[in-house]
């Protein structure tokens, strides 16, 4: 059992894509996809000429955006990759993480508009899917108690599963994992090693925030959360052995 969760990068690349279902396929693992698509967003909404704007890396999603945004998510993303995994031999059915009450949501602040954070509420249907060999894909929309659309971050999403389950985590995107200061993948890193390479600016920006998260992920799930490249084939064929899989966050 475990999480993977695709970055907008790694959404855009079918073969990958295939591959990776491939893997889950051939090798019987349960999965639960879950997915973001910020491109897919950014590119409804020029269409539209509605100006996106981000505070703090998050995307500030007022209600008169959510229509657009829903359909990029739980619409395009979503059933694209429902339907890849299906052509790959997956049972694959596409839900937003609301769905039979797995997730429940708590709103960010006015300024952000209709964005939430959430925690898993009731586990109990989807771990049947998954019993009954269905593999989940589930998008960052969810929708509250009075019926409203809430944006969340995928990354949120795929880590409150993921402690939930108490199930490894892979957060697949185009990055092969946490470089040192050779640019070399670093194969294993805990909180002593992250602390010393953040201070010794090896780890900077965004990759800093990844993996300090990737952390608190990996204390409360009990697990290991994995950073590797959906177009690294040794980590899509290792990806149920759970080994050699870019880098490994480990508590």
């Amino acid at each position: 059992m475990l999480i993977v969760k695709l970055s907008g990068k790694a959404l855009n690349d079918s073969q990958a894509l295939g591959a990776l279902f491939e893997e889950l396929k051939t090798n019987n693992e349960q999965a639960i996809i879950v997915h973001g698509g910020g491109v897919e967003v950014d590119k409804i909404l020029g269409a539209f000429d509605l100006q996106s704007n981000k505070i703090d890396g998050i995307r500030v999603s007022p209600s008169e955006h959510m229509p657009y945004i829903t359909a990029a998510l739980a619409g395009q993303c979503n059933k694209v990759l429902q339907a890849q995994a299906i052509a790959h031999g997956l049972n694959a059915v596409g839900l937003l993480c609301t769905d039979f009450n797995l997730c429940a949501l708590t709103p960010y602040e006015a300024k952000f508009g209709q964005v939430a954070s959430c925690t898993v509420k009731d586990s109990s249907l989807v771990k049947s899917l998954l019993n009954e060999g269905v593999t989940p894909v589930i998008c960052s929309i969810g929708i509250n108690e009075q019926g409203q659309l809430y944006n969340i971050n995928a990354d949120e999403v795929a880590a409150a599963i993921a402690i939930a389950f108490k199930a490894p985590l892979v957060f697949f995107s185009d990055v092969k994992g946490v470089l040192d200061q050779n640019g070399q993948v670093i194969e294993l890193i805990d909180s002593k090693n992250i602390e010393e390479l953040i201070a010794a600016k090896v780890i900077t920006d965004g990759m800093a925030v990844k993996v300090k998260n990737a952390l608190a992920v990996a204390e409360q799930s009990n697990n290991s959360v994995f950073i590797a490249s959906i177009f690294d084939e040794q980590a899509r064929h290792n990806l149920s052995k759970l080994r050699r899989i870019g880098t490994s966050v480990q508590v």
